[in-house]
C-alpha cells in the first residue's frame, strides 16, 4: 500500500505544474481520464511486483510515460490535450523516490508555529490506507478520498497527525487536497489545549475549520508556488463536500461554527468599521488565542453558538473589551461560563 501511494505521489508531485489541467480535463476528455486510471492500475500492479520502494517508482514512471506516448501518437488527439500531455511527459523526469508526504506537513507546520509561538506542539506524521472512501461517497462528486485526524491525547510538546487514504481512489485531487487536511490539523488540533474534540464540535471543527481555510488561502502559495493554484481550487470544492451534508451532526457543526466566524467578522467590520480584511485578521488572532486556552471543549462551542446577531449584551462587551486588549482571550471564556445558566 505504502509503494502505490508512494508512486502515485511521486508523479502527481513531479507534474504538479500541470496536474490542476490534467484534473480539469478529465472531467470532459475521455483520453485523460483514462491515463489517469491507468495511473492507478499501473500503481497498485508494480507496487506489488517490485521488492523495493524505488523500482516500484520507477516501474510506474515507465509504464506511465508508455501511456502517454500512445495517447500522443493518436493523428485525432485534440490540440489542447496534446500539448497538456507533452508538458506532462517532459516533467515525468522529473518524479524521484522520495515521501512527499512529510514535506507537505513540514512546510504547513513551519507556518502553523510561526502562529502558534511557544504553544507549538512539533507534529509526527504517519500514513494509513483505507479500504474504502472515507464518506463512502460517489468519486464523481467526491474525489478526495483521504482524510485526517489528530489522535487524542497528544503529549505536552508532541502530536501525531494521521492521513488516511484510500489507495484504489487516490488521484490528483485528493493529492491536491492533502494540505487542505494538514493544514485543518495543524491550525485546529495539534496545538489545542480543550478536552477531545468530537466531529460535531462548533468550535473545534467548525469555527476553526473557517481558520485554517483562511490560512491556507494565506499560505498556499508558500508552501509550493506550482501547486498552489489547485490547492486552493481544491480547498474551496472540498469544503462544499463537507459542508454542504448537513444531514449529519458534523457537517452541520461545520456549517455552524462557519456561518458564526462570518457573523464575527461582519460584526467587527461594522462595529469598527474595519474593512473586511481587518476583520478577517481579527477573527482569525481571536481564534488562535482561544484555542490554547485550557477550557472544556463544550464552553468553547457555547461561545460559538451565541455568535448570532444580536450578541447577548455580556458578549458583545467582552468583545469589545478583547478588542481593546483589555480582555484576554481565557477572560472572555470565563465571561461566557459565567453566563451559562
Amino acid at each position: 500500500m505504502w509503494r502505490t501511494l508512494l508512486a502515485g505521489a511521486a508523479i502527481f508531485h513531479a507534474t504538479r505544474g500541470v496536474l490542476g489541467r490534467l484534473c480539469d480535463a478529465a472531467e470532459h476528455d475521455d483520453t485523460v481520464k483514462v491515463l489517469l486510471l491507468n495511473l492507478g492500475r499501473a500503481a497498485r500492479r508494480f507496487s506489488r511486483q517490485r521488492q523495493d520502494d524505488q523500482a516500484a517508482v520507477a516501474a510506474v514512471v515507465a509504464a506511465w510515460a508508455n501511456d502517454l506516448r500512445a495517447a500522443l501518437d493518436d493523428p485525432e488527439l485534440a490540440d489542447d490535450t496534446r500539448h497538456l500531455l507533452t508538458e506532462t511527459l517532459c516533467r515525468l523526469d522529473q518524479a524521484a523516490c522520495q515521501d512527499p508526504f512529510l514535506p507537505m506537513l513540514r512546510a504547513v507546520e513551519a507556518h502553523a508555529q510561526a502562529l502558534y509561538g511557544g504553544h507549538w506542539r512539533a507534529a509526527s506524521l504517519s500514513l494509513l490506507h483505507r479500504r474504502s472512501h472515507p464518506r463512502g461517497a460517489d468519486p464523481a462528486r467526491d474525489p478526495y478520498a483521504v482524510s485526517a485526524m489528530t489522535p487524542w491525547p497528544p503529549g505536552p510538546t508532541q502530536a501525531r497527525v494521521e492521513l488516511h487514504i484510500f489507495p484504489d481512489r487516490f488521484g490528483p485531487a485528493a493529492y491536491a487536497a492533502l494540505p487542505t487536511l494538514l493544514t485543518h490539523e495543524c491550525v485546529c488540533h495539534v496545538p489545542a489545549r480543550q478536552d477531545e474534540a468530537r466531529n460535531d464540535s462548533e468550535f473545534a471543527e467548525g469555527f476553526l475549520d473557517w481558520v485554517a481555510y483562511e490560512y491556507l488561502r494565506l499560505w498556499a502559495m508558500k508552501l509550493d508556488p506550482e501547486l498552489g493554484p489547485m490547492v486552493r481550487k481544491h480547498a474551496e470544492r472540498l469544503r462544499d463536500v463537507l459542508c454542504g451534508d448537513v444531514t449529519t451532526k458534523a457537517g452541520m457543526a461545520r456549517q455552524c461554527g462557519h456561518d458564526a466566524a462570518r457573523e464575527l467578522e461582519g460584526w467587527f467590520e461594522t462595529e469598527y468599521d474595519m474593512t473586511p480584511d481587518e476583520s478577517r485578521k481579527r477573527v482569525l488572532r481571536l481564534a488562535v488565542e482561544l484555542n490554547v486556552v485550557d477550557r472544556p471543549l463544550k464552553l468553547k462551542n457555547n461561545f460559538v453558538s451565541q455568535l448570532r446577531k444580536p450578541f447577548p449584551p455580556y458578549l458583545d462587551k467582552a468583545l469589545r473589551g478583547w478588542r481593546e486588549q483589555v480582555v484576554t482571550g481565557e477572560e472572555l471564556l470565563d465571561r461566557v461560563a459565567e453566563a451559562l445558566p
